[in-house]
């Protein structure tokens, strides 16, 4: 004989329940998209500045460009510290500038603060690079 108490009515302790696992996936689900959109502003930050510096005329003038780039950027706001930007290039066949390719690594320390400010542990390192091959017929 079943009675009034069996049926299957949720009561206030398992509302409770749904409503923390609730909290929490909708925390977790604002971490992970702010996480993902910090990785999007380091990738488009290093393929600006790799595209800026692939138009200098020479390897110097290519890491300052870089470092312009992504000053310019607006990736200060996303990180805790200065981002740090590294530039590697490889030489054309014939060794000059012209015709090689160049790299630009951005790195960005994301704290816990930007990436939701719900008592998350520490901070993400987030790192992407992008080639682009140099302009060879500029002068």
């Amino acid at each position: 004989m079943v009675t009034t108490r069996d049926r299957g009515v949720v009561t206030s302790v398992e509302l409770m329940f749904l409503l923390v696992c609730c909290l929490a996936g909708l925390a977790s689900i604002g971490y992970l998209g702010r996480l993902h959109a910090a990785g999007v502003e380091v990738a488009n930050a290093s393929q600006s500045a790799s595209r800026a510096a692939s138009l200098a005329p020479g390897a110097i003038e290519g890491e300052r460009a870089a470092v312009t780039a992504v000053a310019e950027s607006g990736l200060d706001r996303r990180c805790s510290a200065p981002p740090t930007v590294t530039t590697t290039w490889s030489p054309s066949p014939t060794g000059s500038w012209q015709g090689g390719s160049v790299t630009v690594t951005v790195a960005c320390q994301v704290d816990h603060e930007t990436l939701g400010g719900i008592g998350l542990p520490g901070s993400r390192l987030v790192r992407m690079s992008d080639t682009q091959p140099i302009d060879r017929y500029q002068r």
